[in-house]
């Protein structure tokens, strides 16, 4: 009985909203948690917002900011769907603090408006960004959409961005723009060129051909 309670208040099918609490036992990135409830994992997504990947540029500190904040303390879960991945889409809250909106309002992560059309997360967005709060302080930061496309961004005024791959003066290895491996030196150079000449970075996984 139990058991049929739990799939009947996880069921997206059922229920258009609905709220619980669960403790964070993990943090996977930026924007994605594993909670416990009575006995069971669960995979939570935060919505409206998108973090850094791992390995991209800021992915660390972003998964570092969302540790400190949820890790090992009770959250409460608004949640009405889950994603292609299972993972429950949610809204997560301590108290009142609205967790999903701290991330991009401190520059941890990016309003995704691709699904989200939420006016305070894009308001907050707006106001990191010009207080150069968190991962914009890289005026040329990518997108984490863009970045699991394998794409580089366009940026009119940046003459190298249609090249997509820089160097370093003294480095053996060729990166993606906004690698956190690339140093204040960074040398924009075509991409054959780069294939050529170095190697490529293991961390942001530039093109290779």
């Amino acid at each position: 009985m139990r058991k049929l309670l739990s799939l009947i208040l996880l069921s997206p099918l059922l229920v258009g909203a609905f709220e619980f609490t669960a403790k964070v036992v993990g943090v996977t990135d930026g924007d994605t948690i594993t909670v416990l409830r009575q006995s069971t994992q669960h995979k939570i997504r935060l919505m409206h917002i998108d973090a850094p990947e791992g390995h991209q540029a800021f992915g660390v500190k972003s998964k570092q900011a969302l540790s400190n904040k949820v890790f090992g303390k009770v959250v409460t879960i608004r949640w009405a769907e889950h994603d292609r991945y299972k993972r429950i889409l949610d809204e997560v809250y301590i108290s009142k603090r609205h967790i999903n909106a701290e991330m991009v309002t401190e520059g941890m992560a990016w309003h995704y408006k691709q699904y989200s059309k939420d006016k305070g997360i894009a308001q907050s967005e707006l106001k990191a960004r010009a207080a150069k709060t968190g991962l914009w302080a890289d005026k040329n930061a990518i997108a984490p959409w863009d970045f699991r496309r394998g794409g580089a961004v366009k940026q009119p005024n940046n003459p190298a961005a249609n090249n997509a791959v820089f160097v370093t003066a003294t480095g053996k290895k060729y990166h993606r723009e906004g690698c956190r491996f690339l140093s204040k030196s960074k040398i924009p150079i075509p991409l054959q060129r780069a294939i050529k000449a170095y190697g490529a970075c293991s961390k942001c996984a530039p093109p290779t051909k």
